[in-house]
């Protein structure tokens, strides 16, 4: 176009541009048909225009009407200018379609090799990890244009062709990294390095680093060049012992890291590769039985106790790590010296481990880190030395207890803090009384409320008292204990901004009570970053869909995926930028965090879970909600998905048993985000199926085998889940754990299998219309079989005995029960609207009307061919018969849907409390505290209920 046409054609494109950043995609579709009213059809305008179109129907979620426009559009042959291939970008990845952005570019570049084409396939090509490919583009564009940049470019391809054929490391280390570091010398030889860039240091070390070679590594970072390398010189030497130490060098790799250590004495990273050089060192000298090597062997012991104590004289506990190292060295030469004759005691080395621990309690105690430094260290005590150092912690309290204290200096609470923090983890609590354990949350509570009490030193005290209390909760059942717990937080929250770690925990403690209200506002308050959702969105991921308010977890489902996908093209525009900087050794970081992304298992499941909401609540259309349960072409690949989450963000795990606890717990529920996922998806596509043996644009025999095995695998994977998940199981109650999925109920509710009845009973359907016969109302069960199975299922009231009270939180099971009935309900609906869909489409002389009454007839030949028609008339139909039996089943879900609002009437309506009613019975005055808090938190809980009910109550009205 000439300037004078993109000058035209930008003022009257304005309007849409507008509209599309506005997001009014009605007004944006609205104005692209005018323009292109307006515009001759001969331009290149109609092109970009079609495509701008094409965006708008994505962002209206009219996939399939764009794909139309962008299909007739993107073919080979064509040329396209810049800003419609941009178009076509946007349309693609929005859609969710990365793969015809690669075929877009290599078909333009057939007709139109420039060199921002070729870049763009080249960078489409990175995105898809097609690094082979990607190669080859780079090389091409070095020959057209002699940029040296570009022949780099392709040397790095080849480094990212090794790290992705880690299950054939062989074959990179023999013929790619070969093959790099040749092209990379001969192209260093050719051009020499690049004054002021590291492009080339960058690869060279990459490739060093491929093919293991450390002493080469060591080597090029002591090189003079190697300051150009992107990081700080401390940096590099850190990174040059370490290479040193990969090569077993590591009495050099001492000797540089004790020069370093003198001048920063508080750098961790080089204390460690002290410590372990010496134990290098020490265990090849003992396996000899040369007196002078086990001689040398106690000389580099004692050598490194002198360093310790020569750089903790000139410290003077302005430090922490020196004063750290000791209980490193006790750990990590205690074993090997027992081998040493007479340095069985490492004692007069190191000191007394005791005794320097309570040293480093008294100089370091106000750290909020203190504990975390120690704790590393308690497995490696004795259970003597453990009581040593508890009665020395109890010596040196009551000291600071008798101690005055300053106004505003809270110096005694930390004291508190780190003393009962190394109390729990070493077991003393175990063996404390009930009594005494409420007698310490008295304390605890008193410290909290204490006027003048820092925001910093309330939430540490919270945080470690509700820790204390949902242990006991977990091990217990002790309702009344976990909701002293919530009005504890709730206090702390209501009086404290600056602390996280109690609102987080409030999340977590509602999220086992449907209290979606709550989890919304504190959600709000916290002001969660993005980025952070990939790590944090389990505390908060299925509970609006338990909690039966489908509308909003489709919104926040829909948030965290937007949330991956935007960070991915963050991550993506990095590696682009890294490539045109030659920051080369960014880019497999970047590259293994792009993929972390896209197989985020977190990201599946919302994805999974948006698709099986919208298709059941939220579409009219069936045509359209059975594309949207079919969702891509591809099925999941279940077992390469990623776990991204962290159980991290709430602390406090003091206890020895903590790490294998967490750890169980982890594989658990990963594995039932994963199946839970799974057995929605596989319901979703076999749902899919059925709608997809009615269209005209499927194969027949290919839409008939994707229905019979989709409803297989949906049928496998139900066992599966009904054999691992028995009815008895309950979800994790560790503090970290992600909010509940409640799998174990929904498969043993008869939800699932009645869904699993119509499915098989429409893949029977299938074959008896293809084979010119019409289907019988047997085929799925009838009216009464499926209210029985109704009743049942909405049977979602608690149960109880005359007079008996309910339990706390009773609301909490009925209304997940609620939720996944209405789930059920739903499903079944849109399987007898597709099932309808199919006699329609398939079944063959279905008759528009009853048959005429034929005469009388005469003779026993007419009279067996009147019965005959009669037989064939009737016969035809039957059709009609099993569409009106399927029509009738729709009624009997809407009264299923009546009865369980009824349900919810009457639970609502029970005088029975949501919350313990002995709240801080014991406590004294700390109990005021907590009842204080009591009727806001009941309310909230009682209005969170209300809201879900509502939401169930207007989604049954709106849908049956």
């Amino acid at each position: 176009m000439s300037k004078a046409e993109l000058a035209i054609l930008e003022r009257r494109l304005r309007p849409i541009y507008d509209s599309l950043d506005s997001q009014n995609y009605k007004k944006a579709l609205a104005e692209c048909e005018k323009v292109l009213k307006k515009h001759p059809a001969t331009t290149a305008a109609k092109s970009y225009v079609q495509v701008l179109k094409a965006l708008t129907l994505v962002r209206l979620d009219k996939v399939a009407d764009a794909m139309e426009i962008t299909d007739a559009l993107d073919v080979a042959g064509v040329h396209h200018d810049e800003f419609t291939l941009q178009a076509f970008v946007h349309c693609y990845r929005d859609s969710n379609q990365h793969m015809k952005v690669v075929s877009l570019y290599e078909k333009i570049i057939q007709v139109d090799p420039s060199e921002n084409n070729l870049t763009q396939l080249f960078m489409a090509y990175s995105r898809e990890r097609m690094y082979k490919e990607q190669q080859k583009i780079g090389l091409r564009l070095y020959k057209d244009l002699n940029v040296t940049t570009y022949y780099y470019w392709s040397v790095m391809s080849l480094i990212l062709q090794y790290l992705q054929a880690k299950e054939n490391p062989e074959l990179g280390k023999k013929m790619l990294l070969p093959l790099a570091e040749k092209m990379c010398e001969t192209q260093i030889a050719k051009t020499g390095y690049t004054e002021g860039a590291s492009a080339e240091l960058e690869l060279e070390l990459l490739i060093l680093e491929g093919q293991e070679k450390w002493k080469e590594c060591a080597e090029f970072v002591d090189r003079g060049e190697a300051a150009a390398l992107p990081m700080a010189p401390y940096n590099l030497v850190e990174k040059g012992m370490a290479y040193l130490m990969k090569d077993e060098q590591y009495a050099k790799a001492s000797e540089l890291a004790v020069g370093v250590v003198e001048n920063m004495p508080d750098n961790w990273n080089i204390w460690k590769i002290i410590i372990s050089a010496t134990l290098s060192q020490v265990e090849k000298l003992v396996g000899s039985e040369n007196e002078e090597d086990i001689e040398s062997a106690r000389l580099l012991i004692k050598a490194l106790g002198d360093l310790i104590g020569r750089i903790q004289s000139k410290s003077e506990f302005k430090h922490r790590a020196p004063y750290i190292v000791p209980f490193f060295a006790h750990m990590k030469l205690g074993e090997i010296s027992r081998k040493i004759p007479g340095m069985e005691d490492l004692t007069p080395i190191f000191g007394d481990k005791v005794k320097k621990m309570l040293l480093y309690v008294e100089k370091f105690y106000t750290k909020p880190v203190c504990f975390a430094d120690l704790q590393l260290y308690f497995k490696d005590m004795t259970d003597e030395q453990k009581q040593e150092f508890l009665k020395g912690l109890t010596s040196w309290m009551s000291g600071i207890s008798a101690a005055e204290q300053a106004e505003g200096d809270e110096s005694k609470v930390w004291a508190i803090i780190l003393m009962e923090r190394c109390r729990r983890a070493l077991g003393e609590y175990d063996k404390m009384t009930a009594d005494d354990h409420r007698s310490l949350f008295q304390q605890f509570i008193a410290q909290i409320a204490a006027k003048g009490r820092s925001e910093h030193a309330q939430g540490v005290l919270c945080n470690f008292t509700t820790a204390h209390l949902w242990d006991a909760y977990r091990k217990e059942n002790d309702a009344e204990k976990f909701y002293e717990m919530i009005l504890l937080l709730e206090f702390v929250a209501t009086t404290n901004r600056t602390d996280p770690l109690c609102k987080l925990g409030l999340v977590r403690a509602y999220s086992g009570l449907c209290a979606t209200g709550r989890i919304s506002a504190l959600v709000k308050t916290l002001d969660i970053k993005a980025i952070q959702l990939d790590t944090m969105g389990h505390m908060t991921f299925p509970i609006y869909e338990t909690s039966g308010r489908f509308n909003l977890a489709i919104i926040n489902n829909t948030q965290l995926t937007m949330m991956y996908e935007q960070a991915e093209k963050e991550i993506q525009d990095c590696i682009a930028q890294s490539y045109r900087n030659g920051k080369f050794t960014a880019i497999p970081r970047m590259a293994a965090a792009s993929q972390k992304m896209r197989l985020s298992a977190q990201k599946t499941a919302c994805e999974v879970m948006n698709r099986y909401l919208s298709s059941l609540f939220v579409l009219d259309d069936i045509d359209q909600i059975t594309v949207t349960l079919w969702g891509d072409e591809d099925p999941i690949d279940w077992k390469q998905l990623i776990d991204t989450r962290d159980f991290t963000v709430i602390p406090y795990t003091e206890t020895s048993d903590y790490e294998n606890l967490l750890e169980d717990m982890k594989k658990r529920t990963f594995q039932e985000l994963i199946d839970i996922s799974e057995l929605r998806s596989t319901m979703c596509r076999a749902l899919g199926a059925v709608g997809r043996v009615t269209h005209d644009n499927m194969e027949p025999r290919l839409a008939r085998l994707q229905l019979k095995m989709t409803v297989m695998e949906y049928k496998n994977h139900l066992e599966h889940c009904c054999k691992e998940y028995p009815s008895f199981l309950i979800p994790s109650k560790l503090a970290q754990s992600p909010a509940p999925q409640h799998l174990a109920q929904w498969v043993h509710s008869g939800g699932p299998q009645m869904i699993l009845e119509y499915l098989e009973a429409a893949v029977k359907l299938v074959d008896i219309l293809d084979s010119g016969e019409h289907p019988d109302i047997s085929l799925v069960g009838t009216r009464t079989e499926m209210a029985k199975k109704l009743i049942k299922l909405i049977e979602v009231p608690p149960r109880r005995e005359e007079g008996e009270k309910l339990p706390p939180f009773w609301m909490v099971d009925s209304i997940i029960k609620s939720s996944r009935a209405l789930q059920t309900i739903a499903a079944i609906q849109v399987v007898l609207r597709l099932i309808e869909k199919v006699v329609l489409k398939l079944a063959k002389n279905v008759p528009t009307a009853a048959p005429e009454s034929l005469s009388k007839p005469k003779g026993k030949k007419e009279k067996k061919a009147a019965e005959e028609a009669i037989a064939k008339a009737l016969d035809e139909c039957k059709a009609v018969v099993f569409l009106e039996h399927i029509r009738a089943k729709h009624v009997e879900l809407r009264s299923a849907g009546n009865f369980l609002h009824s349900h919810f009437s009457q639970m609502l309506a029970y005088e029975d409390k949501h919350v313990p009613t002995n709240v801080g019975e014991g406590l004294g005055k700390a109990q005021l505290v907590l009842q204080e808090m009591s009727p806001s938190v009941e309310s909230r809980l009682q209005r969170s209920y209300l809201n879900a009910f509502e939401d169930m109550h207007t989604t049954i009205k709106s849908r049956f």
